[in-house]
């Protein structure tokens, strides 16, 4: 693609009003023309026509025209180029989605997997960093402190509870561990397994409860006293 058309393709998403003609066309299950488009997005069907032949230029939209029907000029009819196209996280959320989808056969293979990854992912995270063992004392509180701090730099909201506890807020990969869990959250285990054995291979190990709330993925360390008492996290929807 030359400079000029990745320019143009570029453009024709620069304006917000014509982003939403493309976005009222892919949420639609059949073609539009260009006075239904007008009238859904509340601008002139002039206008309209202006952001169609740009978003076609860009190969955005495709134009065909309609079965003659009696008397009168048949009508243009537009659809979007890619029914699927502009997810919420753009194209590396929508890669990973497709990923997870075929990381192996059977949610059991792809949880197994899924952590393995997770575990190689932590060890990029840390490097070379030297290892660190918590003094017996200050274990629990240590661990918390790392782990909240790798999650805070992974994008998530980590919230130290009182009852020992460190609670995920703000998912960034949320919607897709929400349709593949045994990937995403087995991948998130692996990675918390695998930091806490690199700190201090004599700790318990710990668990990483995805959406206990709605939201709200839960990190409990098996060393402290809610989890030796069996004490569980409130369910979802509480």
């Amino acid at each position: 693609m030359s400079v000029q058309e990745r320019a143009r393709a570029h453009g024709a998403l620069a304006l917000p009003a014509r982003v939403a003609v493309l976005e009222h066309l892919r949420a639609s299950p059949h073609p539009l023309d260009a006075r239904a488009l007008a009238t859904a997005t509340g601008q002139h069907v002039t206008t309209i026509r202006f952001h169609l032949d740009v978003l076609i230029e860009a190969g955005l939209v495709t134009a065909t025209g309609e079965r003659p029907h009696g008397r009168g000029r048949p009508r243009t009819l537009y659809a979007p180029a890619f029914r699927n196209g502009g997810a919420p996280g753009g194209a590396y959320q929508e890669l990973a989605d497709v990923l997870a989808a075929h990381f192996d056969t059977t949610p059991a293979r792809r949880r197994r997997r899924a952590e393995r990854a997770g575990a190689d992912w932590a060890a990029r995270r840390l490097g070379s960093l030297p290892e660190t063992t918590p003094s017996p004392a200050s274990s629990s509180a240590e661990a918390r402190r790392r782990v909240t701090g790798m999650f805070t730099e992974m994008g998530f909201d980590p919230e130290a509870a009182s009852d020992g506890r460190v609670l995920l807020h703000d998912c960034p990969f949320r919607d897709i561990a929400r349709a593949h869990p045994d990937v995403v959250c087995a991948a998130h285990q692996g990675l918390l397994t695998e930091l806490l054995a690199r700190l201090d291979p004599s700790r318990p190990a710990s668990t990483l409860e995805p959406f206990v709330r709605p939201g709200v993925c839960v990190i409990t360390f098996d060393d402290d006293p809610i989890a030796r008492a069996g004490a569980r996290p409130e369910p979802e929807g509480s």
